[in-house]
């Protein structure tokens, strides 16, 4: 794990705490002002985002690991070893 990674999980922490004191407080305080067909239009909406954002997370997360592990494979090998894979 570098350092990048542990900025990031940080910052999604926080993220997400804010983001459950949040949902907590719209649930008390709003939602029950809240005409039936509007309450679930938001439902449907955060349903979406609860089990979308961390496939879309975890996504780019791998992406970003892949695309670090090739370039780590490229700068280990020298441009001797390349002219000796090619036919």
């Amino acid at each position: 794990m570098q350092r990048n990674d542990l900025s990031a999980l940080i910052i999604a922490l926080l993220v997400t705490a804010a983001m459950g004191w949040g949902m907590v407080y719209f649930v008390k305080h709003i939602w029950p002002y809240l005409p039936p067909w509007l309450s679930m239009l938001i439902f449907i909406f955060l349903a979406v985002m609860v089990i979308g954002y961390p496939i879309l997370a975890l996504a780019r997360w791998s992406d970003r690991y892949l695309q670090r592990q090739k370039e780590q494979q490229r700068g280990s090998t020298s441009p001797q070893d390349r002219s000796d894979r090619r036919p």
